[in-house]
């Protein structure tokens, strides 16, 4: 009788864990958008701030606020 018991409160442990395992929330979302996506003003932006201009990290900086992006 006693193995019995022993046995039935290890069970109930273990599927009391598997169940809380199961019931986690999931907090790896995917992102809200096609990550590849680039808005026509933003394409504008960096054409304007990258095209034929050696990279100058500030002068970039300073172009893409100027146009509204973020840099």
């Amino acid at each position: 009788m006693k193995k019995l018991v022993v046995a039935l409160a290890s069970g109930l442990s273990v599927a009391l864990l598997a169940s809380q395992v199961l019931a986690q929330v999931d907090t790896q979302r995917p992102p809200p958008g096609p990550s590849s996506t680039i808005s026509a003003h933003r394409m504008a932006a960096l054409k304007k701030c990258t095209d034929g201009i050696a990279f100058e990290s500030d002068k970039y900086v300073n172009c893409m606020t100027a146009m509204g992006e973020n840099p």
